[in-house]
């Protein structure tokens, strides 16, 4: 098994274990911003070490392409999994959709009433806060697109983090030998 796939599955069972110990032991820390975010240090941890693990036994004098794949194949599985595990609990948990439309909601009106600048903007955020009002009235249970494009456009980020790791990693590398 490759390094990226090997760290991947790996980074990917602790994030999952993650964030079930933080559904479990309370939902708002789970919907917290800064362990959301916190959580890309499990993402970072296990992309270096794939990098690393990779480039030990291939070199790190390849093309820059080639040593960036293995961190981003770790980071995709990384992010699938924590994607399914979000999925998966909020079919489990219809509750935790509804609180998100909430803090939403919380955040919109509160944006909206602080002033924009912008009337096209004030007007979005108007339909938004109607729709997400009409939504929580009669709560529907998570549909599957918002969350796969939610993990696709993560994707193009970890493309970003992983360059950076390959990047360090070679760096470090040709220091080092």
């Amino acid at each position: 098994m490759t390094p990226g796939i090997r760290n991947g599955f790996l980074g990917g069972a602790v994030v999952i274990f993650y964030f079930a110990l933080l559904s479990v032991a309370k939902q708002d820390l789970f919907l917290s911003p800064l362990f959301q975010w916190g959580s890309m240090v499990f993402y970072l941890f296990f992309m270096a070490r794939a990098s690393m693990e990779d480039c030990a036994a291939n070199g790190s004098s390849r093309d820059f392409r080639e040593i960036v794949r293995t961190p981003f194949v770790a980071f995709l599985l990384i992010n699938l999994c924590y994607w399914l595990f979000y999925y998966g609990l909020h079919l489990y948990d219809p509750s935790l959709l509804q609180a998100e439309m909430k803090l939403e909601l919380d955040m919109l009106k509160s944006q909206l009433n602080a002033g924009l600048g912008d009337p096209e903007q004030a007007n979005k955020f108007r339909e938004r806060i109607q729709d997400l009002e009409k939504t929580l009235l009669a709560p529907q249970p998570q549909p599957l697109c918002p969350v796969m494009m939610r993990m696709c456009v993560g994707a193009l980020g970890g493309f970003a983090l992983a360059a950076g790791v390959a990047a360090l990693v070679k760096n470090q590398k040709s220091k080092q030998g």
